[in-house]
């Protein structure tokens, strides 16, 4: 039986969105403007106005993104280049920050290209691992998707995740957790034990859906672009009085209309892939 005992409300917990300079996809993905401000603004401000990280760091190889990260509130590591190849895994970057900085209790991982999280996201994440007791924690969605697969001998189509006869209408079913990729929360006793972002005694946190997303085409960025009005975190001063919703600014602003619908849908349409 699993022992849960709240972690101490004092705790150290640093921030790291890892941010390398060679996109494939999308050249200069990290810091390419997406409705007026950088990509990697969308989850530098919401870290840093949260208030639970003791610092919020941006792990770079790259000058330019620095450069950015610091204007945009954010401290930057200077990550070993060996660490932000096109074959290294985020673990590598993750651990050369934690070897380096091993100044924290908690670290969270966050993902530059998850541009609709909020404060509130990080917090709620946060309390749920701190009385929960958790050694880390993961992010995820819940997806009303038919899972399929084809065996490769024989050709055929198997279903994974229902019966076919017995099909579920999507007010019966629960569907399915699907990691979103938003952040990571992890102990430095499990980060060092593991040398992974998971492991121990894990939570899940579950986000809202259209919180997953995909940003490796510019098909991807438009659909991206028109729903951060609605779904992206603006700064306090362009708030709704209830915090709830960003006003429009005038600049920066995106018509919503049908191509949003349309883009949440493309994008969670690409669950049954993943």
């Amino acid at each position: 039986m699993t022992t849960w005992r709240p972690l101490p409300s004092d705790v150290r917990v640093v921030a790291v969105i890892p941010a390398r300079g060679g996109s494939v996809s999308i050249p200069r993905k990290n810091i390419k403007p997406l409705a007026g401000r950088p990509l990697i603004d969308w989850v530098i401000k919401p870290a840093l106005h949260c208030g639970i990280f003791k610092d919020v760091y941006v792990s770079t190889d790259d000058d330019a993104i620095a450069e950015v990260a610091k204007k945009c509130g954010a401290k930057v590591y200077m990550r070993d280049p060996a660490t932000a190849t096109s074959t290294a895994s985020t673990e590598s970057a993750l651990m050369d920050f934690a070897n380096k900085n091993p100044d924290f209790d908690v670290l969270c991982l966050i993902q530059a290209t998850s541009p609709f999280i909020t404060p509130r996201d990080f917090i709620s994440g946060w309390e749920l691992m701190r009385v929960k007791g958790a050694d880390s924690l993961v992010t995820a969605v819940r997806a009303h998707r038919f899972l399929w697969s084809i065996d490769e001998e024989t050709g055929l189509a198997n279903a994974k995740n229902y019966e076919p006869l017995k099909r579920p209408r999507r007010q019966d079913w629960d569907g399915e957790l699907v990691e979103n990729g938003a952040f990571y929360m992890t102990t430095k006793a499990c980060l060092d034990s593991n040398q992974c972002r998971l492991g121990g005694k894990m939570v899940l946190f579950e986000m809202e859906e259209h919180t997953f997303c995909e940003l490796d085409s510019l098909v991807d960025w438009q659909i991206v672009a028109n729903m951060t009005e609605d779904y992206g975190y603006w700064p306090p001063t362009n708030w709704d009085e209830d915090g709830a919703k960003a006003t429009p600014i005038s600049n920066t602003k995106i018509a919503m209309g049908g191509a949003a619908v349309l883009g949440l849908g493309l994008m969670l349409g690409r669950l049954s892939a993943k």
